[in-house]
């Protein structure tokens, strides 16, 4: 056999190979396993029981924030800054006579429904604005607040000045901006989260991040001693109880992973064993017992927590867990839900509510 008879031989094989690789990989080949979690509340249709009980699609729109009023009315904004209401009964949500807040990122709520909302397309320019739809008002508070809450009855707001990096205020008044008081005009603490757990007690936590360690403080408003609680945690968020007496916190190991939860009681702390979640997937219950939280199936392996949590360069796929405080007891509530955040639970512990992380929609899960 010639040199040339061999080589024609050969090619006509690999081509015969080539053509019959082709055919296996787009006729015959097998589909292959998915290997992401769905993602957003994709896993069963609105409205459609299941085994833990009703998912109801509420928003039709992106939203940015929600929550159950005192009466159990769900309460959001959406993206465009419109306020809606949905009652249970209504066939769809009602948008409420208010203006439009322009680029709003953030909702702080009252028990009584009363909000301040966070607007502004960059941190530095960020601004609040104080709603109280049961009186159609709307009105802008002072600049500079860098964070905000509300005292247990709703009736007062703590805030956080920071005019420059070294001139830091703390501040309480009526909701709306009025009758401003000075607590401390030389506030020591820098970039910091506040809570109002009780009437005689402000919580000032550091702002989270997994790349430094953050503490958390509690001043007597009385005699405005400041006392430390929490000491040097990567990570460190924290979550009051509606009591005020007791708070859960999640924090992460030195390389912002291996987030944990834990709980402080009665003046000492205590992990919450096999659950790793940050506090921003989780809510009390009204009897300040028990917590639901959204537990993610796995995190990855390269993100800082929460730092790329709050960038949103990923997604998760989370299961709804109830968890007794007191027992550490836990129950599975809802399976693959997606990545899931702002959970809230009304009055009765029957609903709770949550957004989809990947469509922004807001969710009602009706417990059994």
């Amino acid at each position: 056999m010639s040199k040339k008879t061999f080589y024609i031989i050969l090619l006509i094989i690999a081509g015969l190979i080539i053509i019959g690789g082709l055919i296996w990989y787009f006729i015959f080949k097998p589909s292959p396993i998915p290997t992401t979690a769905p993602q957003g509340a994709g896993f069963t249709l609105p409205g459609q029981e299941t085994a833990t009980g009703k998912l109801l699609q509420i928003s039709e729109n992106r939203i940015v924030s929600a929550h159950f009023s005192d009466d159990d009315t769900i309460l959001f904004y959406d993206f465009s800054g419109n306020f809606w209401q949905f009652k249970d009964g209504d066939p769809k949500p009602t948008l409420m006579d208010q203006m439009a807040i322009e680029d709003p990122v953030e909702a702080v709520w009252s028990i009584n429904g009363k909000n301040i909302v966070k607007a502004g397309l960059n941190q530095s320019d960020a601004g609040y604005a104080f709603s109280d739809f049961s009186k159609k008002i709307l009105t802008s508070l002072r600049a500079n607040i860098k964070s905000v809450a509300f005292s247990p009855d709703g009736g007062k707001i703590a805030y956080y000045l920071s005019n420059r990096p070294n001139t830091n205020s703390l501040y309480i008044g009526n909701p709306d901006g009025k009758n401003q008081k000075s607590l401390i005009g030389a506030l020591k603490l820098r970039d910091i989260n506040l809570s109002w757990p009780k009437n005689n007690m402000i919580s000032l936590t550091s702002r989270p991040s997994g790349l430094i360690t953050g503490s958390l403080w509690v001043l007597n408003t009385t005699n405005l001693n400041l006392t430390k609680l929490i000491d040097e945690l990567f990570g460190l968020g924290t979550l009051w109880s509606p009591d005020g007496n007791n708070f859960i916190y999640s924090y992460t190991d030195q390389s912002g992973q291996n987030p944990k939860l834990a709980v402080y009681k009665k003046g000492s702390s205590k992990n919450i064993n096999n659950i790793s979640t940050l506090i921003d997937k989780c809510a009390w219950a009204k009897d300040s017992i028990s917590i639901y939280c959204a537990i993610p199936q796995s995190w990855p392996d390269s993100e800082i927590l929460p730092d790329d949590y709050y960038k949103n360069t990923f997604l998760t796929a989370d299961d709804i867990w109830q968890i007794n405080t007191e027992t550490g007891e836990k129950n599975l509530v809802f399976q693959d839900a997606g990545d899931i955040s702002n959970l809230d639970i009304n009055s009765n512990n029957n609903s709770l509510i949550f957004v989809s992380r990947n469509s922004r929609f807001l969710y009602r899960l009706t417990l059994k």
